[in-house]
């Protein structure tokens, strides 16, 4: 290397560090050394790549260091990775979607059939692409997202690719954009080469979802992680629910556009809508929860071993659903095997789903977490709210799969769409909007821009879940005159969104600001984390020490630990908190000590 008082992309990490060795405080704070003493001999735009890190801006901290720019004993100012910012375009997006062919476009079908006083006034094909809309653009890119900003913190690491990352949203919009709009113009017209590029959304879709995957399991492997956790069982099993579905639901609708059907039969459709919500959306949300609830509510962590049945039990519930849904229509012979198959699928789900909730420990107030933590549990009713939602609608299903075995007869459609409701915006939609008033603004290292907005989204998405799903079977067999609560039920819902979205938006927008806070005196587990770092430096090597890694990154320490309690810290890296407060307090009576003499 010629002159290295200039730096150049093409010097390696290796020659930065043996020639200026302070410079290895910024390699590590951005993660490329963590904290090894093996010099990587590879050049720095190569490792900036890597690691998702502008490299000028890099090159520009390690020059400000050798020049003397920067105070070595500072707080380094790090340009945020992208990372940090890909989720937002997932998250933005899904809003966007929600608010327009999701929520906006499902209230407007739903006043038409109400206007007309018929549900199957309202042609299937439009249902399908606002339920398709709703699966891949709301809750899709929802949780890809949420995915792609939260694991890599769960497993200490940084995302695998953050280009594939963009490359996986960019297919999942142009697959939802084409099939959106050509499934039904293609329906309506009966022209052939339109179905071709319905077709080519749904691959597309399919290609999303299998980059997201190779994403998400890479980041996995290159944490180093040695034990699996039974959260990431939730999660790994979702993922390929999602694709699976994806996948099956292209080659059914390709057979049947071949043959001359304009639409997959319903027999086959349940099944696959069943994935979707089930083994995609609902696992998704039990894995993120049994892991970030107990840190979150302060109550005792969820037990693993009632944890891993009720993994095995679903799952096992929705491959048996599937299918037996299918071939005790489709098999006479074997149609009373397949029907009790059908109806212990049932059972299996409902009393997984039970198993799950009660393992949550949300209702049990004796299970609380002993540490007297002031943990911020404004999003508590939103879970509480969606749990209800989540056995009311489980409930139902239950009585319908009995119903359906013991007689041989669907339950009306009526019936049916009401339980998916209550799950999908129940459920779904609600566990959604409270991880998002947490996720969000925890990203950000800021406060959630309006808790009024947030209170009145909760309100807003009860009310009209709760006339949906009574108006809609009531009003197709019993009393006409609710048909009116039917349609102002999705507007309402609508509005719910809408506040959410303005407030999401909002928080995202929020620059991180600096306020002002008493003097601490003795470490607490409420104690903030950022706090503590920012008036007394050196609690930092002790948090490092007891195993919390991650604050050496300060781009962490300016999000993360803003929001974090150190009692919160401990739940999420677990360690004997009665040891960590003792020895963090013995350093900040020295810093007194020394700013009093």
């Amino acid at each position: 290397m010629s002159s290295m008082e200039k730096i150049q992309p093409e010097n390696t990490v290796k020659e930065v560090v043996e020639k200026f060795p302070v410079t290895r405080r910024i390699f590590e704070t951005y993660g490329i050394m963590c904290g090894g003493n093996t010099l990587p001999d590879k050049p720095l735009s190569f490792f900036a790549r890597m690691h998702n890190i502008n490299p000028t801006a890099l090159i520009d901290d390690l020059q400000k260091l050798i020049d003397g720019e920067s105070d070595t004993n500072s707080e380094i100012s790090i340009t945020k990775p992208q990372t940090e910012h890909v989720y937002e375009l997932f998250v933005k997006t899904s809003i966007i979607i929600v608010l327009s062919t999701g929520c906006l476009y499902g209230a407007s079908l739903l006043a038409y059939m109400a206007f007309n006083n018929s549900p199957s006034s309202v042609s299937w094909i439009l249902t399908e692409t606002h339920g398709d809309t709703q699966v891949y653009g709301w809750v899709g890119l929802f949780i890809m997202g949420i995915s792609y900003f939260a694991l890599p913190k769960f497993w200490n690491t940084m995302l695998y690719s953050t280009p594939l990352a963009y490359k996986s949203f960019f297919l999942m919009v142009a697959g939802i954009f084409l099939s959106f709009v050509f499934k039904t113009i293609s329906y309506y017209s009966g022209f052939f080469p339109l179905t071709i590029m319905a077709l080519l959304g749904c691959t597309l879709q399919i290609a999303s979802i299998a980059i997201f995957i190779y994403v998400i399991c890479r980041t996995y492997f290159s944490s180093g992680k040695e034990k699996f956790e039974i959260y990431e069982g939730f999660l790994l099993s979702s993922y390929l629910w999602f694709i699976f579905q994806a996948i099956v639901f292209v080659a059914l609708y390709f057979h049947f556009t071949v043959v001359g059907h304009t639409s997959i039969p319903e027999i086959l459709k349940n099944p696959i809508r069943h994935i979707q919500i089930v083994g995609f959306s609902c696992m998704v949300i039990i894995g993120i929860f049994t892991k970030t609830l107990p840190i979150f509510l302060g109550i005792q962590e969820p037990d693993k071993k009632i944890s891993t049945y009720v993994l095995y039990i679903l799952n096992i519930s929705i491959a048996l659903r599937t299918i037996s849904e299918f071939y005790r229509e489709y098999t006479s012979n074997l149609f009373v095997f397949f029907n009790i198959v059908f109806c212990l699928a049932g059972v299996l789900e409902t009393f997984g789903i039970l198993l799950f909730i009660y393992n949550l420990n949300l209702f049990n107030y004796k299970k609380r977490v002993v540490n007297t933590i002031n943990l911020p549990t404004g999003f508590r009713k939103y879970i509480r709210a969606a749990l209800i939602w989540l056995f009311v609608s489980e409930a139902s299903l239950l009585t319908f799969t009995v119903y359906e075995s013991i007689t041989g007869e669907r339950v009306s459609h009526s019936l049916f769409g009401a339980y998916r409701h209550a799950i999908f915006v129940g459920f779904i939609s609600m566990m959604i909007l409270g991880c998002a008033s947490k996720m969000i603004p925890l990203s950000k290292g800021v406060k959630l821009c309006s808790t009024k907005l947030l209170n009145a989204s909760f309100v807003l998405i009860n009310i009209g879940c709760v006339f949906r799903v009574i108006a809609q079977p009531l009003s197709s067999h019993i009393y006409p005159q609710l048909y009116p609560l039917l349609g102002i039920s999705g507007f309402i819902e609508y509005a719910a969104m809408f506040c959410f979205g303005i407030n999401a938006w909002k928080t995202m927008r929020l620059d991180t600001k600096e306020e002002s806070t008493e003097q601490i005196k003795v470490a607490t587990a409420s104690t903030n984390v950022y706090q503590l770092i920012k008036q007394y430096p050196q609690s930092l090597d002790i948090l490092v020490g007891f195993g919390f890694k991650q604050l050496k990154n300060p781009v962490l320490r300016n999000t993360l630990a803003r929001t974090i309690s150190i009692g919160q810290a401990a739940q999420i890296n677990p360690v004997n908190l009665d040891d960590l407060l003792r020895e963090l307090n013995k350093t900040i009576k020295i810093c007194v000590g020394v700013k009093v003499a």
